[in-house]
């Protein structure tokens, strides 16, 4: 019940449009779990990765139109300004591979921290990808003012094609055949 608290309390926590953890149907799978509360389903990381503050999240509307995903990277206390600059850009791995969907993540102020948004468009492959992972999906910042690129989070992809798949019977979609939004 703890995980379930915290999970909800993550999603409360990062995401303004969440309602009250009294209205979320959940469910947890490995280190992800699915929540739906009110008419939309996420499908996030239970846990922070080690030495970081942030979150995977998938969001789906009713049908799984408008589906999302991001980085959500909350600061820790005492911390101010963005983790990162304006110049830095996202790469993602899959089990420690580069994979190209990391040029379709974009930097943003969040209302409780700070998010790298996908395109809308390429949130399919981004599924299909986590759900070819053995391991891990690792969210890395290069940034070139630094030169450097930096390691902000690796977490263990067990659990999300249960997880995804128990979003699609909350919301009524097919995590494999997303509708354009």
């Amino acid at each position: 019940m703890r995980i379930l608290s915290l999970a909800i309390g993550t999603c409360l926590a990062l995401s303004p449009i969440c309602a009250p953890v009294a209205l979320a149907q959940t469910y947890q799978s490995g280190n992800w779990a699915a929540a739906k509360v009110g008419q939309v389903c996420y499908v996030f990381t239970q846990r922070a990765a080690r030495d970081t503050s942030g979150a995977l999240v998938f969001s789906f509307g009713p049908g799984g139109y408008n589906a999302g995903f991001a980085y959500e990277y909350a600061p820790w206390p005492g911390e101010s300004g963005a983790p990162w600059d304006r110049d830095d850009s996202v790469i993602l791995e899959i089990d420690g591979q580069e994979i190209w969907l990391g040029e379709e993540m974009f930097t943003d102020e969040g209302l409780h921290g700070y998010r790298a948004d996908m395109t809308g468009g390429f949130v399919p492959e981004m599924i299909t990808a986590l759900q070819a992972s053995r391991s891990t999906v690792s969210v890395n910042f290069d940034r070139p003012a630094k030169g450097e690129v930096w390691l902000y989070g690796s977490f263990a992809s067990e659990g999300f094609s249960a997880s995804l798949s128990e979003a699609g019977a909350m919301c009524g979609f097919d995590p494999n055949r997303l509708p354009a939004s």
